[in-house]
């Protein structure tokens, strides 16, 4: 069959950063060991490829597998009415944390076929062979989201997770991605570390799950850790670096340092093979789950970016979020980072549900005073599908699409939502505005001028929208 898989992306949304498209490449490599030789599939990027370009290329498609998120949900419905005028047959199937989070209002929002919620390829792969066997019924097939006899969403439960990653998930379809035009987009745009990696990169997730309870994270992959061997993952940068001269490398775990030894094994082995290549960890580490020892090793095995996930200062909110993070020892890692000449920044978020100001204000004291290099502040926004969104804004209430990160007009703290966008503006003022910051970022990171050269620039535009709020906070 002729299958063509698309991450959405709108081009104005407020997030810079683009990744390459691993979800959909899963999917791709699942249907290739699985359904050796019975398919033609081709992938596509919104975030870095024109949309004309896309739609004129799937007029001879058989499936359209759409990725998406909650904030790109608007453009998906003008993608979809595209779609449907260029290729009226074919068949539309939905994925992405979209699904889980409208999981119920999906046909009253978007003209699909069906779609896919939580771990993906188990059920995408199932579903291409009803399709490919002319079936329209999913009723049987664990994990889909299809139309019931009323035209409402019907769920058909949520499916076992892959146990055995390993084993069952072969690597992503890369030569889709590398070596072709859209790879050396990447390069040319801000990447998910914070800046932008001048080479030819690429990301990976060498685990799936997060044992923790946050309850303002998805649940995509369910609360529970399941990992790639220490083996298996080298293997993948190791074939990865000789066959495609990759040599930078984003990993987007949503907890990679939760197993220590896997981690201080990874390295070792990479060390141990002679890689000579550079690691970015832009999606949080659990700061409580590093060592002395491993931050070290990580500086051996290349690791030039290292974000710390820490929110909030607050013990109290930390027991109401149900992050549980200990601070004991979190400033003791961030100076290890740094004296082994890894950039290190740090992830914070003001608005929590009941927090005050002066919680916020620690908060933001925390960041400022620390040695971290740089820090990403945003505003607690709930996202349906969580527990912060249910429990706060109320299950059954819609959410509206196309919502940024930085864009929430409301507030479910104890401070009005306009003193929280004030707070976040004098956040990067009071962070940025530190003797020696700005002088330890050249200093420290690789690629010294390139980096300082783009960070100087984004921080004035910080500095512009700081000076130009006639109410900063108070320090």
């Amino acid at each position: 069959m002729n299958i063509s898989l698309i991450k959405v992306r709108e081009p104005s949304v407020s997030i810079p950063e683009v990744t390459p498209p691993l979800g959909i490449m899963y999917l791709a490599g699942y249907l290739r060991k699985y359904r050796p030789g019975k398919d033609n599939i081709k992938i596509f990027d919104l975030s870095v490829q024109e949309k004309d370009y896309v739609i004129e290329n799937i007029r001879d498609a058989d499936i359209v597998g759409l990725s998406s998120t909650n904030r790109d949900g608007l453009y998906l419905i003008t993608i979809i009415e595209d779609i449907r005028k260029a290729n009226k047959d074919c068949k539309l199937v939905l994925g992405g944390p979209i699904v889980s989070s409208l999981i119920n209002e999906l046909f009253d929002r978007f003209d699909i076929d069906c779609a896919v919620a939580h771990e993906g390829e188990r059920t995408f792969l199932e579903l291409v062979e009803k399709f490919d066997g002319g079936s329209a019924s999913f009723e049987d097939i664990k994990g889909a989201v299809y139309r019931d006899d009323s035209g409402k969403s019907k769920f058909s439960g949520r499916r076992e997770t892959i146990e055995d990653l390993d084993d069952e998930v072969p690597f992503p379809a890369w030569d889709l991605i590398i070596n072709t035009p859209i790879a050396k987009e990447y390069s040319k745009r801000k990447s998910f570390a914070f800046f932008r990696i001048e080479n030819n990169y690429m990301g990976l997730f060498t685990s799936r799950g997060c044992p923790y309870k946050c309850i303002y994270c998805h649940d995509i992959f369910a609360k529970r850790f399941r990992a790639h061997s220490a083996e298996r993952v080298v293997a993948e940068l190791e074939y990865l670096n000789k066959n495609f001269g990759i040599k930078d490398f984003e990993f987007y775990d949503d907890t990679f340092n939760f197993d220590k030894d896997r981690t201080r094994k990874i390295c070792d082995l990479i060390v141990g093979k002679g890689l000579k290549i550079n690691l970015y960890f832009p999606n949080g580490l659990r700061a409580d789950r590093l060592e002395k020892d491993i931050v070290e090793k990580m500086a051996k095995a290349g690791t030039k970016v290292m974000c710390f996930a820490i929110e909030t200062v607050s013990e109290r909110l930390q027991k109401l979020l149900q992050r549980n993070l200990k601070f004991e020892n979190i400033n003791n890692m961030i100076d290890v980072a740094v004296k082994n000449g890894i950039h290190a920044e740090g992830f914070f978020m003001i608005g929590h549900p009941t927090e005050t100001r002066k919680e916020m204000l620690n908060t933001i004291h925390f960041a400022a005073n620390s040695h971290l290099h740089s820090a990403a502040f945003s505003i607690a926004i709930p996202q349906k599908g969580t527990e912060l969104y249910s429990k706060y804004i109320g299950e059954n209430s819609p959410q509206s699409l196309g919502q940024g990160y930085y864009e929430y007009d409301s507030s479910i703290s104890e401070v009005p939502p306009d003193e929280v966008r004030k707070l976040l503006a004098y956040t990067f003022r009071k962070f940025y505005l530190r003797p020696g910051r700005i002088f330890r970022i050249i200093k420290t990171f690789p690629l010294s001028f390139i980096f300082s050269r783009r960070f100087l620039v984004q921080i004035l535009k910080w500095l512009d929208v700081t000076f130009h709020n006639k109410s900063l906070a108070k320090q």
